[in-house]
């Protein structure tokens, strides 16, 4: 369940960019939107792939650190490296600080961005929620892609927003009790217990999983058939 290394985190942080990629050349030859457009479907894409990249840049600047230190001072790096990423605690602590913080920060953000770019593709559609919330919101994006509101895809997309809601409540999860199985991985999310399926894996695991649910999504018939731009309020500085 867990990873290795952190080459492997890597890896598939720049596979799940790919991914990213190949959606975005498939809305313009789809769509017909410019790949450097405003359009906020490409912007939204743009900014998963830039928080995604930010996150695997900051964790090869932290490996490189700790690798020209060893190199340099072998056994007794330690007081170096920690010089070098300006902390004052023992290196293994500072690390997993500091991971902990890219890993967390990366799950809000990639769920912040899914959650507007549905919001505004609703717009585009004329098509409202019934009511506030992610959970409305996903239902509806659902529905206008005819992807079945009670499938695996609900649950995917469920699973990351318990992830993103646990922080409002330092770790735990205070809403109905739900388990999702993603290639292999188990998401158990347990009313009033802390979440403990937030590992780096199962976090690529399940950004991986979401990505391939919004491209289903932004190449369905009816948003596909969009063409003109789609309003991102800040890209458009209103």
């Amino acid at each position: 369940m867990h990873y290795s290394n952190f080459d492997q985190v890597l890896k598939d942080l720049q596979g799940i960019n790919q991914d990213i990629e190949d959606i975005r050349q498939k809305i313009v030859s789809v769509s017909g939107v410019s790949y450097a457009s405003q359009d906020a479907r490409q912007v939204a894409l743009d900014g998963l792939q830039c928080d995604i990249a930010a996150c695997g840049n900051w964790i090869c600047v932290l490996m490189s650190l700790k690798a020209l230190s060893q190199k340099k001072y072998s056994d007794n790096f330690e007081e170096e490296y920690r010089k070098l990423i300006g902390s004052g605690l023992p290196s293994i602590q500072a690390e997993d600080l500091m991971l902990d913080y890219l890993r967390n920060t990366l799950t809000i953000k990639v769920h912040f961005k899914i959650e507007n770019i549905f919001s505004n593709i609703l717009k585009a559609l004329s098509a409202s929620p019934e009511r506030s919330g992610f959970w409305h919101i996903s239902n509806a994006i659902l529905q206008q892609a005819d992807i079945p509101t009670n499938g695996p895809e609900k649950d995917t997309l469920t699973a990351l927003a318990s992830l993103r809601n646990s922080y409002h409540a330092n770790g735990m999860h205070n809403n109905t009790s739900l388990i999702v199985d993603i290639d292999q991985i188990s998401f158990e999310f347990c009313n009033g217990k802390p979440v403990k399926c937030a590992s780096w894996k199962h976090i690529v695991v399940i950004i991986r999983a979401n990505i391939s649910i919004l491209k289903s999504v932004l190449l369905a018939n009816k948003v596909s058939n969009l063409r003109n731009e789609i309003v991102d309020a800040f890209a458009a500085g209103n």
